[in-house]
């Protein structure tokens, strides 16, 4: 797709209302019938193309009705709706969100350029949008977007043995509690011990990033990694061991770049992932 196209794109999905949650807002998983959309990891779903589509040529006939250019209006307008009929026949579960007669009615609108008519009925299909995404975006995210965590392998390099995601990530947790617990004891050389398991566990977590980041941009990039396993991480334990190897190890540092560890790897890392995972347990814990 061309930079232009892109941008485009972009722009229209401002046209989009701002989407309110209600309090008692739930996520509930998106029916079976999207897998299809989603079979191949990496790629660009087929649902996700249907809906830029619809996004594009609803923005683009506004704008051309702005610039009175009522003719191209009329050629996005029609592929507007050729877009929306099929996007409501994807997903069966959801062809009730969709106003095929706001739709059509919109088309017509631009048609015989009625600005109220016009405004009315983009309205109404602008409703239909911001409804169904309100209802279904996190979940679909959830589902599609963010890999179980279930399916992840990861070697542990302290016995070179492969183990489920969750129990790395406790003997990541661990390691790095091991670390403070053992410097508060005054048991400097084990704490440094404890720094040498805790930097190739956090080495290892590098390989997970690619497990779920699979396109050839992040395959050939070491960028993802860099948010939170990059060689600051690495720096900031080879300082405190520094001050280890002084003889008098300084208290502040320690905390100042064990600090640093836990807010820039462990909390950004978890804000961003946790989340989904936790609905994806929810979901899998429901009768």
């Amino acid at each position: 797709m061309k930079p232009k196209s892109l941008t485009l794109a972009g722009f229209v999905l401002l046209l989009i209302p701002h989407i309110a949650y209600s309090a008692d807002f739930s996520i509930q998983p998106p029916p079976q019938s999207m897998d299809k959309f989603y079979s191949e990891r990496g790629k660009t779903s087929e649902w996700i193309e249907q809906m830029r589509q619809i996004s594009k040529a609803f923005g683009a006939t506004l704008i051309s009705r702005d610039k009175k250019e009522w003719g191209e209006s009329l050629k996005h307008a029609q592929n507007f709706g050729t877009a929306y009929q099929k996007a409501s026949e994807m997903v069966p579960e959801w062809k009730d969100l969709f106003d095929l007669e706001a739709s059509e009615l919109f088309v017509a609108a631009i048609q015989s350029q009625d600005t109220e008519k016009i405004k009315s009925f983009s309205d109404k299909v602008e409703k239909t949008c911001s409804q169904c995404h309100r209802k279904h975006n996190i979940s679909v995210w959830t589902r599609y977007h963010w890999p179980s965590t279930k399916t992840i392998k990861v070697l542990d390099p302290i016995d070179e043995q492969e183990v489920d995601y969750d129990r790395f990530m406790h003997r990541l947790s661990s390691s790095f509690k091991n670390i403070e617990i053992l410097f508060e004891q005054e048991k400097y050389n084990e704490s440094w011990k404890a720094i040498d398991n805790f930097s190739k566990r956090l080495r290892g977590l590098r390989s997970v990033c690619s497990k779920c980041h699979v396109t050839e941009w992040t395959k050939n990039s070491t960028t993802v990694k860099d948010f939170f396993v990059g060689e600051d991480m690495m720096d900031a334990l080879q300082e405190i061991k520094k001050s280890f190897a002084s003889g008098t190890p300084d208290t502040k540092l320690f905390q100042k770049k064990m600090e640093h560890i836990s807010e820039q790897s462990c909390k950004m890392c978890h804000l961003i992932h946790q989340p989904a995972a936790i609905i994806q347990r929810a979901w899998a814990n429901t009768p």
